[in-house]
């Protein structure tokens, strides 16, 4: 597929960077434009593959930076595009995205612009879906009277994607524009969706039971404090249906009722309380009765364990901390952090972080609390204490995640300290993480719920003894661990 082409025009006529386009009436006649000089019917794309693309890349393209442009020119790119469309499943995108971008140098241009990948790829393929479900003929069209204008319907499909907030939130727009006959994007559903008080939430729970595989069906119901989806939860035979009652505000007696009315009318298996933070006492009360054994309450994090149970980690830790005698013995460290010129690279200052910052700790609490932080390496010589800090920490950081799980407030990061000191060869990560959570702790998650977990900012990675595992490999693999396991740094982490 030979997109050269398509990219200079979208280059030459609207420019390839934002501020050139100065509203959406502009961007409108712009992209109209790039259609008529490419011989793109506005108002009816291609029928097959390629067409679509050149078609939604048009649409998707305006105003975006080149290099962006670029990523959607590449084979690799469009060819996970397909697979995902002819399979009806995204997350193949993502993964082979992040494949190419991992070792392609246009990774890192778009890594230093600031943009998320996720987020561009999920606003593409919405539109590539959207584009593709209005590829019948004009005949086809009027047959079904249902002619509407295709360009009218995408434009009001890019200032929603432009609204939602979460990447979450764009999958959810997917899966709708596939779910739907004839997708046009009536102005009545989207402020219906829109004016719904737990649409974040539902962005969430979307995203969430996507990674576990959760079939959605096309049962909706959206209302100002509330809205209800039906999920599929496979099962020994078959699959069990759930129906998801989500509640902006306090979960009350008044909503149990509710979801029993709704699980009686639609024939679903169970039924589903989630809230992002508050359960009132009444409501828990009531769907442990016995004639609501089928009904359930949970806050988001409260879902999130169901799948993702620590348990056993979080007892080791405890363990571990206690019999290394950290808790009672642990001397605060002091740290120091070189600051350098961005351009010569010469060393301009060293600042040093004591018991007026709050030592090592306070550097890192300011750290975790910095949205644009990375990864942060603690550097020192054999016996410094880095290991005694990084369960210190851990330590210091479990009990406050703890103590939030039990007043039921928002929970700070969950800290995982991973050990690398039996590792003395090259490092894949995923083995780590595996080694980690199914042989170590018994931790029964799959790498698809780790990397959600991940770039929702639930967990705190510790990785401790890199120095030792450095000791018994060269200078470059040493360099090559390091970056390995720097892969885990994606944004939202």
């Amino acid at each position: 597929m030979t997109l050269e082409p398509i990219i200079k025009a979208i280059i030459t006529i609207a420019g390839s960077a934002t501020p050139l386009v100065k509203n959406k009436l502009e961007r409108h006649e712009q992209v109209i434009k790039i259609l008529q000089k490419l011989n793109l019917n506005p108002e009816h794309p291609p029928a097959d593959f390629t067409g679509v693309y050149q078609y939604s890349l048009v649409e998707y393209g305006v105003g975006k930076p080149e290099p962006i442009l670029e990523l959607f020119r590449q084979k690799e790119i469009q060819q996970a595009l397909r697979q995902a469309f002819e399979q009806n499943k995204f997350s193949l995108l993502l993964q082979e995205a992040d494949i190419f971008l991992d070792w392609h140098c246009l990774g890192d241009q778009i890594r230093e612009l600031g943009i998320d990948p996720r987020r561009e790829f999920y606003e593409f393929a919405a539109v590539f879906v959207q584009v593709a479900k209005r590829t019948r003929t004009p005949a086809e069209v009027l047959t079904n009277q249902q002619l509407g204008s295709l360009h009218q319907s995408l434009k009001q499909l890019q200032q929603r994607l432009d609204r939602l907030p979460t990447v979450e939130g764009i999958r959810t727009e997917i899966v709708q524009l596939l779910e739907q006959n004839y997708p046009v994007l009536q102005a009545t559903e989207s402020a219906t969706e829109e004016s719904c008080r737990a649409l974040l939430l539902a962005q969430q729970l979307r995203g969430w039971f996507e990674t576990l595989d959760y079939r959605f069906e096309p049962y909706q119901v959206w209302e100002e404090d509330y809205f209800e989806q039906i999920i599929n939860i496979p099962a020994r035979r078959g699959f069990d249906r759930i129906l998801v009652r989500g509640i902006a505000g306090e979960v009350q007696l008044a909503d149990v009722v509710a979801l029993r009315q709704s699980v009686e009318q639609q024939n679903t298996d169970e039924g589903w309380l989630v809230t992002a933070r508050r359960l009132s006492p009444s409501a828990r009360d009531e769907v442990e009765k016995r004639e609501n054994r089928h009904l359930f309450c949970y806050t988001f994090d409260d879902l999130l364990d169901e799948t993702a149970d620590f348990s056993n980690y979080i007892t080791w830790l405890e363990a571990q901390v206690k019999d290394k005698g950290i808790e009672q013995m642990y001397v605060p460290l002091a740290c120091t952090k070189e600051e350098f010129d961005p351009v010569s690279k010469q060393r301009l200052a060293v600042s040093r972080y004591d018991q007026r910052d709050g030592w090592i700790d306070g550097y890192v609490d300011l750290w975790l609390d910095d949205p644009v932080k990375e990864h942060l390496s603690v550097l020192g010589e054999f016996g410094t204490g880095k290991t005694w800090f990084a369960f210190h920490y851990a330590w210091t950081a479990l009990q406050r995640y703890l103590e939030a799980k039990q007043r039921g407030v928002q929970r700070p990061r969950l800290p995982l300290v991973i050990t690398l000191r039996d590792y003395s060869k090259a490092l894949n990560v995923e083995n780590v993480l595996a080694g980690f959570f199914f042989s170590n702790h018994n931790i029964r998650i799959n790498s698809e719920v780790f990397d959600q977990l991940n770039r929702m900012g639930k967990l705190l990675l510790i990785f401790d003894g890199f120095d030792e595992m450095a000791a018994k490999v060269n200078r470059q693999q040493m360099i090559n661990n390091f970056w390995e396991l720097a892969k885990v740094v994606v944004p939202g982490s």
